[in-house]
């Protein structure tokens, strides 16, 4: 991708599996390209893009399994934003909850510290890309039950 930026191309980049997800370019780092084709417009290239650590399909929109949400409950709030990431959720579809303040601005998400005392969706459900996740995140330690 940084390829046809340097040569002046239009590009677009989607996830090259059938789960729909939106390639997060806020998070580039976390994706890599594996397909290419000739975009829509001129001079333009469509990549296919799944997160690093996955396999790169052989062909556009090939059947992969979904993945599971992770259990981010009691976990650091920091890596666990990160462990989202990678699985491919997107980090404008992440809606932070801190302390008592309520919903965090994503360009203020990384002045969040602490535990996540609740997720949605719940640990184990199925990767949804029309999902939003909801994460409250203790400002330090959860409240005990």
């Amino acid at each position: 991708m940084k390829e046809a930026a340097k040569k002046g191309l239009g590009f677009s980049a989607r996830d090259a599996t059938d789960l729909g997800r939106t390639v997060d370019l806020q998070h580039a780092e976390l994706w890599r390209a594996c397909l290419a084709r000739k975009g829509a417009g001129p001079d333009s290239i469509d990549f296919g893009a799944v997160p690093r650590g996955e396999e790169c399909p052989t062909q556009w929109n090939a059947h992969v399994p979904t993945p599971k949400t992770p259990d981010l409950i009691g976990k650091d709030f920091e890596k666990s934003y990160v462990q989202l990431l990678k699985k491919g959720y997107n980090s404008r579809f992440i809606d932070v909850f801190y302390g008592t303040n309520g919903i965090v601005d994503q360009q203020d998400v990384s002045r969040v510290h602490g535990e996540v005392c609740s997720q949605s969706p719940k640990s184990g459900e199925p990767y949804d890309a029309s999902e939003n996740v909801k994460l409250h995140v203790a400002i330090g330690k959860c409240p005990s039950a």
